[in-house]
Formats: C-alpha cells, structure tokens, sequence
C-alpha cells in the first residue's frame, strides 16, 4: 500500500494529531501517540514507526554489547592474537555505533518533521516491517 502525500491529507490530519506524532520521535516519549490518539490513523501510523525505530536501535545496541563481550573480554585474552579482538571490538563498538547513533538521530529528527507537517513519511529500511506490525501487507 503505496502512500503519497495529497493536499487532503494535509486538511484531514489535526494539529494536534500532528504534534503528537511528532513528539512521538523523541525517544522517551514513543508511546505518546498510540496512548493519547490510538484511533487516529496518522498518529498511529507514526508511533509505530517510531517504536521500530527506537527497537531497531536497542537490539543493535545489544548485539554491540555481546559481540563486545565475546570479542574483547572474552577473545581478547588469547595470547599473542588478543589484541586483534580488542582492536576489532573497539572498533565496532565506537565507530560503527556511533555512525548507527547518528543515523537514529537523523531518522528521528526527519521523522519529527515529516509529521509536524501532515505527511506519512516512510522509514527506507524500516518500513517493510512496519508494514507487517501494522498489518498493511
């Protein structure tokens, strides 16, 4: 189900639905919009989006800290090779986390606006499954 942004969309969707949805972009307050507005479509639509956004980046968040454990603390006391683990759990764990970090922030800040002004904007990635939770396909 292919959403495009028409001018009745805009008419259809209240301020209010539209600050909400967008309030809903900041991570402690995900579940706004599904709590206050749970019949209204567009605040759902971007609730649950950002709920996958905000699950999205605590299950990397976790696997960062497995893959630290396993890597660094673990791997990283075989001797002679264990500083490899440690350079390589380093690594993954501030660069790639970081850029992921960063990335979140870039979603959430477009999400924030995207729903300020009225439209169903859709996460690249994350919105195959949002279609699924959501029960469109």
């Amino acid at each position: 189900m292919e959403m495009r942004d028409t001018p009745e969309q805009y008419q259809a969707v209240s301020q209010e639905g539209k600050l909400l949805a967008a309030l809903g972009y900041i991570p402690m307050l995900f579940f706004l919009p599904l709590l206050v507005r749970p019949r209204d479509y567009f605040c759902r639509f971007h609730g649950i989006q950002s709920v996958i956004l905000i699950c999205a980046l605590t299950i990397f968040w976790i696997c960062v800290y497995i893959l630290d454990l396993i890597l660094g603390k673990v791997l990283g006391n075989v001797i002679f090779i264990g500083f490899i683990f440690k350079a390589a759990a380093w690594i993954f764990h501030y660069l790639v986390g970081t850029v992921i970090s960063l990335l979140y922030i870039i979603l959430s800040i477009a999400g924030m606006i995207q729903a300020a002004t009225g439209r169903y904007w859709r996460i690249p990635i994350l919105s195959l499954y949002i279609d699924r939770l959501r029960g469109d396909k």
